[in-house]
């Protein structure tokens, strides 16, 4: 009897931790509507994003999922809203590497989250690359010579973005100091004034991304010289990326949209979210609505997004010292 007791006892625990939140996915999850928090205001590619991944997880999870766009502090607000809310998988955050990998390192002093320490990535969602677009008067037709000119023209040259510290911005650095050129960057207070600079001939090229840009290189206001993704984008592939040229392999600047939940989430729901992230990608009429637009989408397991996030931490740590943007150390 004494043995049977014992049995009894081993194989109720054995069953109540199988059912254990840090066992497999809870069938259950949600439980109650899930909000999914927007860095950054209605209309953008980021609201974009929110709002297709709440039709989808409503089908999937037979469950409502609500998008809330919580714009300002360019998505810090947001973003540390979510890191303080309830690890339950109730809320749950899109946002872009500008609030987990830049902000943090600019703005250390008053950002109050850490992208490492207080959130569980989930899934890296889509990269959007940028362009290399000159303005047509400049006496360059490829990336090579674009290079060649440049270095014959030290300090001659310069580029906008559409301000400092933006993904733009930071593509110019990076190719800036890959290659020791010297030019000069000038800030912008948005994209759109950026671009009217460039094709008035008042600076000399810029990034800027891919659905923004090619308008003005379809009615050859400005030529494209290349992508900067690691591969060339299916959107425009007879356009070379950067790191197709020599000295510049592995190069790889862009915008890219990240799902993040808060720290200590139950494990179960963030593999449970991955992968519903990935069968959602899946979906033919979902590519549809991104791919044309230059934006490739990823759905990528919750490690190699952690993965990702600290190498981009690490790369544009230094980019940022060499732009001057953060102090040396």
């Amino acid at each position: 009897m004494r043995r049977f007791r014992f049995v009894a006892v081993a194989l109720s625990a054995a069953l109540l931790a199988g059912t254990s939140g840090q066992g497999l996915a809870q069938p259950d999850y949600p439980t109650e509507a899930v909000r999914i928090v927007s860095a950054f205001e209605a209309g953008g590619g980021n609201d974009f994003m929110a709002r297709e991944l709440a039709h989808k997880f409503s089908d999937l999870y037979n469950q409502t999922f609500i998008v809330e766009d919580r714009p300002g502090g360019n998505g810090d607000i947001a973003t540390d809203y979510v890191a303080r809310s309830k690890p339950n998988g109730s809320t749950i955050l899109v946002t872009t590497n500008a609030t987990i990998v830049i902000n943090p390192q600019m703005f250390k002093d008053v950002i109050r989250f850490d992208p490492q320490t207080s959130f569980e990535p989930v899934s890296l969602l889509a990269r959007q690359p940028f362009l290399l677009v000159v303005n047509p008067t400049l006496p360059v037709k490829t990336l090579g010579e674009f290079i060649e000119y440049v270095r014959a023209h030290p300090n001659k040259l310069n580029y906008g973005s559409s301000g400092a510290g933006g993904g733009a911005h930071l593509a110019g650095e990076m190719l800036k100091s890959r290659l020791d050129l010297h030019v000069q960057h000038i800030p912008y207070k948005g994209i759109a004034s950026a671009l009217r600079d460039l094709v008035a001939g008042n600076i000399d090229f810029m990034f800027g991304a891919i659905q923004t840009v090619r308008p003005f290189v379809q009615d050859g206001h400005l030529r494209v010289l290349a992508v900067s993704s690691l591969n060339r984008n299916q959107s425009m592939p007879d356009v070379p990326a950067v790191a197709e040229y020599p000295g510049l392999e592995g190069f790889e600047s862009d915008l890219w949209y990240g799902l993040l939940v808060p720290a200590k989430t139950d494990p179960a729901i963030v593999a449970s979210l991955a992968q519903k992230v990935a069968e959602a990608f899946k979906d033919p009429a979902v590519r549809a609505r991104f791919e044309p637009f230059g934006t490739v989408l990823v759905g990528s397991t919750p490690a190699e997004f952690s993965a990702a996030i600290k190498s981009d931490i690490l790369v544009n740590r230094e980019v940022l010292k060499t732009a001057g943007l953060i102090v040396q150390n």
